[in-house]
Formats: structure tokens, C-alpha cells, sequence
């Protein structure tokens, strides 16, 4: 009897991150017991339908794309990891119109699916909450576990005076107003050596900001290469508010660095020690965050993520 697993929709972001720990964890134990399905493919009605049709046999599947399997058959393990599926309507209505509709779509789906899952997993209680004030009866089936992080996922090594924002943008997130907050706040902190490195490329931002001399652009870079941006940066700059999780409040955990985020219980509870909080819109809240994180010293706690003990529960033992 196997375990099957659904990574489809995990080219990028969060996702291909929590992919890479899975396949990390494969290798490590060498288990013949579980089949990695869905591999570069999208999350689409035709996949849906041929994925359901080939696993029946399996002893459980984990679907950890949001869409949970439906038909009869083994145990079926659903990870729901994107906040947009379960907004409130004061959230909904700041997004994009376009972008609004597409999330309405999907989260029919994962709604209704969700339904069918026998344990739902989420990697923090305030995604626990989304999901119960949108799907009461589904308090029961609910557990949380934050996402798996290695303790060795950043290399060590000389720190420059660098702030990373390994934010994949999107216009929802209004990333070029987090930068201009973030520069002002680098300005009131008086070292004019400080840079701020963003896995973007110049044509994701305005033109003042993209030709800022404090801005390093890395780019949409892969896992390796993103090892080595967070490697050479002494804090982390992540100040969306739209997450389920946030990998980046993890990782500077799990690697001892400061990160710049907002202060809110669930940010307090990924990060730990490592969050140097702030309260959006308040200048001197983020000034305050941004030179106690280029000062702080974070001892790497990675304790709390640890993937083999992660994948061994959702997993199962090996059979």
C-alpha cells in the first residue's frame, strides 16, 4: 500500500519551496512507500480528474495543492495553504476585479473539496480560523502544523549590510508603497550602506524605484540561487499580510536573522524571537522595526520545523 502525493501547481513561491523540503526528505530516508504526483503541471480540471482515476488503490492521498481528492477510495489529506481561498469581504474587495473573479473560481473548488477531505492541514492557527469562519462543520478535521523547514536551508557565511525581500510580487501585495516605506525608514536609520535586495526585476516597479541605487535586483531566482541572497543579508523584509504562512518568517527563524514584518499573533507565532515587529502605516513603528533588526542578534531556532518529523505524520511511517 503507497502513499501518493499531489505537488501539482509547485513551480514557484511558497509551494516549489515546501516541494523542495518533500523531495529533501525522500532522499534523505530513501521510502519506496510514496508516489510524487503532478509534477510541473498545473492544478486544472483535466489533471483534477486523471489524478483521482490513477490513485484509488493508493493507502492515502495527500493533496497539497489546496484541492483535496474526492472519490472513494484511501484516506485522503488535503494542505490548505493559500489565504485567498478564504478571504473575508473586506479583503476580497481590495483586490484586482480580474484577479477577484479568478480567486472566486478556485476557491469554489477548494471549498466544496475541502469537504470531502478527512483531515485538513494548515500551517497556522490563523489559517486554522479562516477556514472554520468559512467551514464551521470542518473545525474537527482541522490540524496545524506549520510548514517544514530545514535547519540547513541557508548557508552560513559573511553578512553584508543588506535587507532581502523575497517577495514574489503581485499588485495586490502593493509592493512598490512597502518599499518606499521600508527606504524611508533605511534613511531615518542614518547608514547609508544599507541596501535592499528583491527577487524582482526592474520592470515590476515604478520608475523612480527601479532606478533606486539602494535597491539590488536579484530577480525571480531558483532555491540555490535564493540560498545565496538570504546567505549575504543580514535581515529579512517581509511585509505582506495576505499569507497563510509566510516561509520567510520561518526561514529567518530556522536561520537566526531578524525579520521585518508586521506585528500581528500569527507573525508572532512563525517568527518567534526572530520578528522585529511593526504596525503598517505607522513610520515610526517600521523606523523602530528596521534598526533593531539591523542591530539584533537571532539565535537559529529550527526546532519547530523540522521536516522529518513533519513528513513522518502527514506521511505515515513507512510501510
Amino acid at each position: 500500500m503507497t502513499v501518493t502525493v499531489d505537488i501539482a501547481g509547485a513551480q514557484m513561491g511558497g509551494a516549489a519551496r515546501y516541494a523542495a523540503e518533500l523531495r529533501g526528505y525522500l532522499t534523505r530516508t530513501g521510502r519506496t512507500d510514496v508516489q510524487v504526483i503532478g509534477a510541473a503541471r498545473r492544478v486544472d480540471p483535466g489533471w483534477l480528474l486523471r489524478r483521482e482515476a490513477s490513485t484509488r488503490t493508493a493507502a492515502r492521498r495527500v493533496a497539497v495543492n489546496n484541492v483535496s481528492f474526492v472519490t472513494p477510495g484511501g484516506q485522503r489529506w488535503t494542505l490548505l495553504r493559500n489565504a485567498l481561498h478564504f478571504l473575508t469581504a473586506a479583503e476580497a474587495s481590495q483586490l484586482d476585479p480580474a484577479l477577484g473573479a479568478s480567486v472566486r473560481r478556485e476557491a469554489a473548488v477548494v471549498r466544496l473539496s475541502a469537504r470531502r477531505a478527512h483531515v485538513l492541514v494548515v500551517p497556522s492557527t490563523a489559517m486554522a480560523q479562516r477556514v472554520t469562519r468559512i467551514l464551521p462543520a470542518a473545525a474537527r478535521r482541522i490540524v496545524v502544523r506549520p510548514h517544514p523547514v530545514s535547519a540547513d536551508s541557508v548557508p552560513r557565511g559573511p553578512r553584508d549590510p543588506a535587507i532581502l525581500c523575497p517577495v514574489l510580487f503581485a499588485p495586490y501585495k502593493r509592493m512598490d508603497e512597502r518599499l518606499t516605506e521600508l527606504l524611508t525608514a533605511i534613511e531615518c536609520c542614518g547608514d547609508p550602506a544599507v541596501r535592499v535586495r528583491v527577487t524582482a526585476s526592474p520592470a515590476e516597479l515604478p520608475a523612480p524605484l527601479a532606478s533606486d541605487a539602494r535597491i539590488e535586483f536579484v530577480g525571480r531566482v531558483d532555491q540555490q540561487e535564493l540560498r545565496q541572497a538570504w546567505a549575504s543579508s543580514r535581515a529579512i523584509y517581509f511585509p505582506t499580510g495576505l499569507e497563510s504562512f509566510g516561509y520567510p518568517l520561518a526561514e529567518a527563524r530556522v536561520s537566526g536573522r531578524p525579520v521585518i514584518a508586521r506585528d500581528t499573533p500569527q507573525n508572532r507565532e512563525i517568527a518567534g524571537p526572530a520578528l522585529c515587529g511593526f504596525t503598517p502605516g505607522d513610520a515610526d513603528s517600521l523606523r523602530h522595526a528596521t534598526m533593531l533588526a539591523l542591530t539584533r542578534q537571532v539565535p537559529p531556532d529550527p526546532a519547530p520545523f523540522e521536516p522529518d518529523a513533519y513528513f513522518t505524520w502527514l506521511l505515515g511511517p513507512a510501510r
